[in-house]
């Protein structure tokens, strides 16, 4: 059975968290490369400063119910 892997992204999203901005992360999840305040705004903004294909997820202040799949 494989194990799934924990990511803490807490300091990554937390300037973000406040306003619930939609973000669009590089595949290693250890850069924001976009925003928005809709998540078709991130993904457009993301596809406007880069190539790579983003992992979104939005940035909220309580993610104890929230799992994160790639």
């Amino acid at each position: 059975m494989s194990r799934i892997k924990e990511i803490d992204l807490t300091e990554l999203i937390r300037p973000y968290a406040k306003d619930n901005l939609w973000l669009a992360l590089n595949k290693s999840l250890n850069r924001v490369l976009a925003t928005g305040k809709t998540m078709k705004e991130a993904i457009d903004n993301a596809k406007k400063g880069s190539s790579e294909k983003p992992v979104i997820i939005q940035a909220v202040q309580n993610y104890s119910a929230y799992v994160l799949t790639i």
